[in-house]
């Protein structure tokens, strides 16, 4: 999971100002669709409204233009019921005499028929005192149920019929040809971006669960799928389906949509909000409320359907409440955080207890009883998205903190090898050096007498064997940083010439300097460094040669060149030759520790100097610039 969290990072890994930036550009476009959306205000023609509840379903219309009419509102909800819904409707025609639109929403109503008088088309006779209807079909170019007609001067009762399995609400209205035109517009402007919103949100949330594995994300998904599914069949825009759906069957996929995601949005509620540990008997209200959805779902296709849209209903009315109970008895912190959940699921019951209220039929929040499933769709995105986004920044976090540490472990484990690794060259080279050492004196001392050639070979096995042991120690305090420094002015001629002098094989070494040079620098270690680098070219450059050491003074520097001949040991490699414990393979035959030119190297960036390989075909060459 970190690693497919990580491949994101960079995508969420802006500044916050960034991410609030757009998060306002997407609250004021969806501030500035709530009008747009909305329905002008319309030339309505409709005089008055009628409403008969035919309870039998049975009567025909001859006895329903007889039955009492009681007066309504265009809007309406009459809720869950098995009866025909009559309305007669008093159009007036058009101010300029033209086409009227009749609208009849919500569109997904199982059944709705049109009934207009014959008298109020153009070229037709009255027959007696009450005119002849005949059902139209909806003829509206549009996903809005329309119906075209024109009414006659002075205006015409028309009748709607209306059967539905689910709830009926209902809002008419009759309006001028021009403004049934721009309410189509707006209205399909205002739908269409809302369900390009919920698409984004579903294509996000698909994308957070490819990376992140994070099963919030799968049943978001789940649940935004089965929304925008749900939505597009309520807007009227299924009719894409309709080659391969009849509207019955459409009907039914819509109604069975409906507690689909009912039960898909309280299990994802569920799953976001038991993280936070909510008291016992509010997760089990959560868990009832799932096995109820449950059995409407299995009632809806093996016994009542209405019965089944009811029961769901009920478990959508108590949805903000006990959200409300989960959010405020949670006791455990977890992503996005405790207030920050509270605060939006506070955010989110209140839209709940809005839709709510108006499908209960209170005040003016009546109109959202069919239209209230976009306001619910649009703060549960919003909020979820909040809570969401929210959450994958505090993975994300968690991510990188975890992969900080990996490297971390990662590094020591690195430093611990080349620790290990460097103990083992160390522990191999001084046990090789000791043995050699050990071997020339074994070798002279089991003689009856020692001649003074074997003296001489026990000293240098016993001074080459000292020479080892004084440059791992000067190594140790080199690679642990505990190396003191004096800085003071110095004669670097000087301090060479007396390192020459003061060798045992002084009558080979040639030191050329002209006049003193002075530095500032701790000559105890500049000791070291050129008796290292004396050491080495007098060793390996052939027995009785000469080695060169010539000091010339620079603009803000020293140059010291050491130069020997090649002996039978040949050149060391330049890419290795200052790397610690390298040694030729030839130059192996003698005693050494192969610390001496990393010493060097090492001392001298500690004094602010350098130290440079340059070799020749046939002489072996050290340039060492001392600053001044």
């Amino acid at each position: 999971m970190t690693q497919n969290i990580s491949t994101i990072a960079p995508f969420f890994d802006l500044p916050r100002s960034g991410v609030f930036h757009r998060f306002r550009i997407l609250l004021i476009a969806l501030a500035l669709l709530v009008p747009l959306s909305a329905v002008p205000a319309r030339a309505e023609l409709i005089q008055s409204v009628g409403l008969m509840v035919d309870e039998s379903a049975m009567l025909d219309f001859d006895a329903v233009t007889h039955a009492p009419f009681r007066p309504v509102g265009p809007i309406m909800r009459i809720g869950y019921t098995s009866s025909n819904i009559w309305l007669r409707l008093r159009i007036n025609p058009a101010p300029d005499g033209g086409e009227v639109v009749v609208m009849v929403q919500p569109p997904m109503l199982d059944s709705v028929s049109f009934f207009a008088p014959t008298t109020s088309e153009p070229g037709t006779v009255p027959r007696g005192d009450h005119p002849e209807y005949r059902v139209i079909e909806p003829d509206w170019p549009s996903a809005l149920r329309g119906y075209s007609i024109t009414p006659p001067a002075g205006g015409a009762d028309y009748y709607v019929r209306i059967e539905s399995t689910g709830t009926i609400a209902a809002d008419v209205t009759a309006i001028p040809l021009p403004a049934a035109v721009r309410l189509t517009l707006l209205t399909d402007f205002g739908q269409i971006a809302y369900l390009g919103f919920l698409l984004v949100l579903l294509l996000w949330s698909l994308r957070m669960l490819a990376f992140t594995r994070e099963h919030l994300f799968g049943w978001f998904a789940a649940m935004q799928s089965l929304w925008l599914f749900h939505n597009i069949i309520a807007f009227g825009y299924a009719s894409v389906f309709s080659g391969i759906l009849d509207y019955d069957t459409l009907t039914l996929v819509y109604r069975n949509l409906v507690i689909a995601a009912s039960l898909l949005s309280v299990a994802f509620h569920r799953a976001v909000l038991i993280r936070f540990r909510p008291a016992f008997l509010a997760v089990r209200l959560l868990d009832l409320q799932l096995a109820v959805m449950l059995i409407a779902f299995i009632l809806f296709w093996t016994f009542d359907r209405q019965l089944a849209l009811r029961l769901n209903a009920f478990c959508v009315a108590a949805t903000p409440f006990i959200l409300l109970l989960n959010a405020f008895t949670a006791r455990a912190e977890a992503s996005p955080g405790l207030m920050t959940m509270r605060i939006v699921y506070a955010f989110l019951s209140a839209t709940l207890l809005t839709w709510v209220f108006a499908m209960l039929g209170f005040g003016t929040l009546i109109f959202l009883s069919f239209y209230g499933f976009m306001v619910h769709g649009l703060s549960t995105g919003i909020l979820m998205f909040i809570i969401l986004h929210l959450h994958v920044r505090n993975l994300i976090a968690a991510a990188k903190q975890a992969e900080a540490q990996i490297r971390a472990i990662e590094q020591e484990r690195v430093v611990q090898q080349e620790k290990t690794h460097t103990l083992a060259q160390f522990i191999d080279m001084l046990t090789h050096e000791t043995r050699n050492a050990l071997a020339v004196i074994n070798m002279s001392l089991s003689r009856p007498t020692i001649s003074d050639r074997q003296r001489a070979r026990v000293a240098d096995a016993i001074l080459g064997l000292t020479g080892v042991i004084d440059r791992c120690n000067q190594t140790i305090r080199l690679d642990s940083d505990d190396q003191a420094i004096a800085m003071e002015p110095c004669d670097l001629a000087d301090l060479v010439q007396r390192l020459c002098d003061s060798h045992l094989e002084r009558d080979r070494l040639r030191a050329r300097a002209k006049g003193p040079l002075l530095v500032k620098s701790d000559p105890v270690l500049l000791g070291v460094v050129f008796s290292n680098l004396i050491d080495n070219a007098l060793k390996y450059s052939p027995p009785e040669s000469i080695v060169t050491v010539a000091l010339d003074a620079g603009p803000d520097s020293v140059s010291v060149l050491v130069e020997n001949e090649q002996g039978s040991y040949g050149c060391p490699d330049p890419l290795l030759v200052f790397d610690k414990y390298y040694r030729s393979q030839f130059a192996k035959a003698r005693i050494g520790s192969g610390l001496g030119l990393y010493i060097v190297r090492g001392l001298l960036g500690n004094l602010g100097g350098t130290v440079t390989y340059e070799p020749t075909d046939d002489l072996v060459r050290f340039r060492v610039r001392v600053p001044c």
